[in-house]
């Protein structure tokens, strides 16, 4: 079978049914390994499936991911993500930390503690799960929470003994010089698939010096072998080049917003020196599920990667070249006893990362003067085991706990000033979880857990990319305490997820910079993190009935009120006791409406308020409030057999100015990185 897609701006890669009402409890959940429905799990789990993930631009999962109540993401510049779940983007300058990601079963974030998601390609993940606040007694270090990736590339296997073939194209386009192209190549037989995908990406941003180019070539071959034993590869390369604008002070950034950091007396521009990022990464990854009895399965997948980093900044010029290899394994067991049913997961987690890092000056994106070579090991392990107990279909017990151990070894080869060769080792930290899910009626459920999260300093935080190690710094670590209610009513037809937590950490780290905008970090004492999450949606329409002129009306909305503060803080002898949480909005709130017409029509509307936020630990300059509204609407129909679908969309559409990723505690007070202003996209699809 040929499938062939013409698109402009964004696409999906089939039309949705647009005449279902998806159940609160139908959807499974992957975290914690329990594959229960979602009202079951005893955890607050975002999920977005793919008409999710296909309702805005389709190009980046920024709009989509800021949908869920306690999640913040950032994209300062086309490509540069930051990722906040639950504030802990404090420690986070540029790229995605304590946070956990995997990738199905491999392991996305590497042994130093750094995820690359902007090397992905949107259109190859079919789902994506964020578990908020810690789950260290099944995925080891991080804070932040967790994010599973799920691909579409697991294509059916044929039953029929004949082979299965499909092609898909897409093209994209839309303001501000965006372009994409999109290849995927489906092939199937009685046993094993084979998917193979190919994307470019480019577009030269709102800013100056913003312009960004990905290109990737992504397989995925798997086969089925005894009785429910599967056999998986995996291999993604992806080049990502990005340019970085810089931070603008608030006079700057109203005088002309879509201008570079411009240059000082001490210092270049950041067009001077093509400040930017540039990223080639080859990810490998092979799987193996076994049914070794009809009561226990093992599931181990193995990851390795190498990447080359390049990042030309104002002030210095940094090389990476990293190798990281990882193993993941799985033991489960489930059974039914007399008394309900029970279910046993342990296993462990083992990461080995080797780095060369080298630091020079920067001439005009080019390394320059004095060079300084580190080599940097990592070493991550931890075993974990979970034992889980479900009586009747009311309750739920979970119990688990992991045991993590966490090193360095830095050496500086050349350069000055000498370091000797140094090793940095962590404290054995137990994480344990206890969590309980009661659900007194069907369509009701309340849960609440436990849980203490553990996080050592990353790679980039211990070794900074001036240079220089940072060898006291400490890990951070703390309790979350979590109570929610999930629950659905007037036959699914509502459905809300209610959360309330408190968060203490201990050690925080957070970020600074020195008069050249060189960063460098600290642990500056302690956060106490509390706050509501709540997300809700309805279908006050819902009919399939051809005739009627409204198909389907459902109308949704994510509210997260947080009160995050400063504890027993201080950095330099000043105490921010008290203050709010840098970079955190005390007020969120997304709204959305979707309206399904006759014969095909469609318009989906957003609404996302952002409270101001404080810019510093002083809580002495604030970004202020913004109102951002999206929308898609098109037509979906059948023309000669073929399925088409036609739509036009457009981001930011009252021209709000606003930044959409701050630099916080910036020196020079160069907070600001705008965001681009009214843009437009369209699209064309078509599938036989």
């Amino acid at each position: 079978m040929l499938t062939v897609k013409l698109i402009i701006g964004v696409g999906q890669t089939k039309p949705l049914s647009s005449d279902s009402v998806v159940p609160l409890g139908a959807i499974v959940i992957k975290g914690f390994e329990t594959g229960s429905e979602r009202r079951s799990v005893p955890a607050s789990v975002s999920v977005f499936g793919i008409k999710e993930l296909q309702r805005f631009d389709g190009q980046s999962f920024v709009a989509v991911l800021n949908t869920a109540p306690g999640v913040r993401m950032e994209e300062r510049s086309p490509g540069s993500y930051r990722l906040s779940v639950r504030g802990s983007l404090l420690r986070s300058p540029f790229g995605i930390r304590n946070v956990k990601v995997y990738l199905d079963d491999f392991i996305l974030t590497d042994a130093g503690g750094n995820s690359y998601l902007n090397l992905l390609d949107v259109h190859a993940v079919s789902s994506v799960e964020i578990i908020k606040g810690p789950a260290g007694s099944i995925y080891g270090t991080g804070t932040g929470g967790v994010v599973n990736l799920s691909t579409n590339a697991s294509f059916p296997v044929s039953d029929s003994g004949k082979k299965y073939d499909r092609l898909t194209l897409q093209l994209g386009g839309g303001s501000y010089g965006q372009f994409s192209q999109h290849m995927t190549w489906q092939v199937a037989g009685p046993r094993s698939s084979l998917t193979i995908r190919q994307g470019h990406y480019q577009s030269d941003g709102y800013r100056s010096n913003s312009r960004m180019n990905r290109n990737l070539l992504q397989a995925d071959w798997s086969t089925r072998y005894g009785k429910g034993n599967t056999l998986r590869a995996f291999m993604l390369l992806s080049g990502l080049a990005y340019r970085t604008p810089g931070g603008l002070t608030l006079a700057q950034q109203l005088a002309d917003p879509r201008q570079a950091r411009p240059g000082t007396a001490t210092l270049p521009s950041a067009e001077t020196q093509r400040a930017g990022v540039r990223n080639t990464t080859g990810l490998f990854g092979i799987s193996d599920t076994r049914q070794i009895h009809a009561k226990w399965q093992i599931r181990t997948a193995i990851t390795g990667a190498v990447t080359d980093f390049e990042n030309p900044f104002i002030s210095n010029y940094e090389q990476r070249a990293e190798v990281n290899l990882g193993v993941r394994s799985i033991l489960t067991y489930r059974d039914k006893w007399g008394f309900g049913d029970i279910g046993w997961i342990s296993g462990f987690e083992w990461q080995r990362g080797f780095y060369r890092i080298d630091s020079s000056g920067n001439a005009a994106g080019e390394p320059s003067g004095a060079k300084v070579r580190d080599r940097i090991k990592a070493l991550q392990t931890f075993a974990f085991t979970q034992a889980e107990l479900r009586l009747g279909t009311a309750w739920l017990l979970q119990a688990g706990i992991s045991l993590n151990r966490f090193e360095y070894n830095l050496d500086r080869t050349e350069g000055l000033p000498q370091y000797p060769n140094t090793d940095i080792s962590f404290d054995l930290q137990a994480a344990p979880r206890i969590a309980i899910n009661y659900q007194p009626l069907r369509s009701v459920s309340l849960h609440a857990s436990l849980t203490r999260g553990f996080s050592p300093p990353s790679i980039a935080e211990v070794r900074p990319s001036a240079g220089g190690f940072a060898t006291g710094l400490q890990a951070e670590r703390g309790w979350s305490h979590e109570a929610g209610v999930k629950g659905s009513a007037v036959r699914n037809r509502v459905q809300f997820d209610l959360t309330v937590f408190r968060f203490d950490l201990k050690e925080a780290i957070v970020r600074r910079t020195d008069a050249s905008g060189a960063e460098f970090f600290v642990n500056a004492g302690d956060t106490r993190q509390q706050g509501i999450e709540l997300f809700t949606e309805g279908y006050p329409v819902n009919r399939t009935d051809d005739g009627a002129w409204l198909r389907k009306l459902r109308l949704w909305s994510s509210i997260t009120a947080s009160d995050f503060r400063f504890g027993e803080y201080a950095v330099n002898n000043t105490s921010f006791k008290g203050k709010r949480l840098t970079g955190v909005p005390q007020r969120v709130y997304v709204a959305g409406m979707d309206v399904h017409l006759k014969k095909g029509f469609y318009v989906h509307t957003t609404f996302n308020h952002t409270g101001r936020l404080p810019l510093t630990d002083a809580n002495d300059v604030y970004a202020d409030a913004y109102d951002l509204w999206q929308m898609r609407a098109g037509w979906k129909g059948i023309v000669r057999s073929w399925k088409v679908e036609v739509y036009v969309g457009g981001d930011n559409l009252t021209n709000n100015l606003y930044s959409l990723g701050n630099d916080l505690n910036a020196f020079g007070r160069r907070f600001y990185n705008p965001a681009p202003a009214r843009n437009f996209f369209g699209g064309l699809i078509f599938s036989p």
